[in-house]
């Protein structure tokens, strides 16, 4: 039988297909669960895994308000369940800083406009690493500042994100920074650094002169969209941030003396905010619980800040695309076999009609399996349509908002695997819907034409 034979039989069968529309609906439907949906549920659970491995999504604060952090209650803290290092803040963890001067035309530029030279400025603990994209680490360079790629858009946290007139968004590459300085000061020329010398919540801060630093920079990391929307930070050295905050000590005329308070403070590393790290963010809260309950004064939250909320949420949602998802193939699957079935039933003469004028079974097969992917096929482009104009306009959307709605992107190359996987599903459910029929195909005789 000619190919043209078959699409000739499998079209005009398709027409009198009562499960038709049914079929090609629970097709479109199943491309849209397995593109649309799982796409989305991927973007945003793989977002969310990235938040919660972050260094300081593991890492709690430990102030020496209720006590001092002395040698016996770090060693307790060091042997609680899932705790992994402690160690105090002996500089700057993390301040608000103005860029006042770039070799970086493009940023002076925008410097000298009075926009978008704000930023935040972390210190790099111990252990803390970030993945480099470009250039080098701090732990590669003798200098000590690392400037990311997205993050260093330099805005203002109120407004991540702002657009410009022609609606493109304007940061500045942080790549194209490499090797260029940036002079930080303390924003509002003011430095502020609580501290503790008596045991209590009420010691209040220290306000100190800002000092310009210059810094250069050395490589771009990658900011996920997870972190919290903004994407204007660097990374200098722990010793970098030790060196700031001592030099705002001296120009602010505070003696490092254990006579004053200040110098207590200051050599007295129990009398310093600790951070505790964890082993894994699930643990978070089983940490702080067994901290509260040895009057540790501790953060009731990780350092970065992510919400239960928000991976409930997204466990919720995963679940929720997995049984969509499930729920459609099997509806798929029931209807193709009821289909199949009806047709050998319905067709029962046709079919003896045609093996007696010399068909054979593979090419009444071949009638039947076409017939059935020309229906889902039709629901399959149809699916495949509105995904993709549901995913351009959600994409766009998201793409033009705060920096952390990027997060709800979807990447194009994830949509294509999983609109290949769809289109194999719509293909091997009908053959194999087929291939459990064949046997009663196979009975069907062409004598069974002339007892209809």
């Amino acid at each position: 039988m000619k190919l043209t034979n078959v699409n000739f039989l499998a079209k005009a069968n398709a027409k009198i297909n009562k499960n038709e529309k049914g079929i090609k609906i629970v097709s479109a439907l199943l491309v849209i669960s397995i593109t649309l949906i799982s796409a989305f549920s991927i973007t945003v659970t793989k977002a969310v895994n990235e938040y919660k491995e972050d260094y300081r999504a593991r890492t709690l604060e430990v102030d020496p308000w209720l006590s001092e952090l002395d040698d016996n209650v770090i060693e307790s803290i060091k042997n609680t369940q899932h705790v992994v290092d402690i160690f105090p803040l002996e500089g700057i963890r993390k301040e608000a800083f103005n860029i006042v001067q770039s070799s970086d035309e493009n940023l002076q530029k925008m410097i000298d406009q009075e926009k978008n030279n704000y930023l935040n400025i972390w210190s790099l603990f111990k252990n803390e690493k970030r993945s480099v994209i470009a250039g080098k680490t701090l732990d590669e360079s003798r200098l000590k500042a690392a400037v990311s790629r997205t993050a260093q858009s330099l805005k203002n946290m109120d407004e991540s994100f702002r657009l410009n007139e022609n609606k493109k968004p304007d940061y500045i590459d942080g790549e194209g920074l490499i090797g260029k300085t940036i002079t930080v000061k303390a924003i509002n020329n003011m430095l502020i650094q609580p501290y503790n010398i008596d045991g209590s919540s009420e010691s209040g801060s220290l306000e100190l002169p800002a000092i310009e630093y210059k810094l250069k920079v050395v490589g771009t990391y990658y900011l996920s969209p997870t972190e919290t929307g903004y994407y204007d930070s660097i990374y200098i050295s722990e010793e970098t941030a030790t060196k700031i905050l001592d030099d705002a000590l001296t120009k602010g005329g505070y003696s490092k003396d254990n006579e004053t308070t200040v110098g207590k403070w200051w050599n007295d590393l129990s009398l310093r905010t600790h951070y505790v790290v964890v082993d894994d963010f699930e643990n978070i809260e089983s940490v702080y619980n067994a901290l509260t309950d040895m009057n540790v004064c501790c953060a009731d939250d990780s350092e970065l800040g992510i919400q239960d909320s928000i991976v409930n949420a997204s466990n919720i949602f995963s679940f929720a695309s997995v049984f969509l998802i499930i729920s459609t193939v099997l509806l798929s699957v029931i209807m193709i076999i009821q289909s199949t079935a009806n047709a050998l039933s319905l067709r029962k003469s046709d079919i003896g009609l045609l093996k007696a004028i010399g068909y054979r079974n593979s090419q009444i097969f071949a009638c039947l399996y076409c017939e059935q992917l020309r229906v889902t096929f039709t629901g399959f482009v149809v699916g495949t349509i509105i995904s993709i104009i549901v995913t351009a306009v959600s994409n766009l959307f998201f793409a033009n908002r705060n920096f952390i709605d990027r997060l709800y992107i979807i990447n194009w190359g994830t949509f294509g695997i999983l609109l290949a996987i769809s289109f194999l599903i719509v293909t091997i459910v009908p053959l194999i819907c087929q291939l459990i029929a064949l046997r009663k195909l196979n009975k069907i005789q062409p004598k069974d034409a002339m007892n209809e």
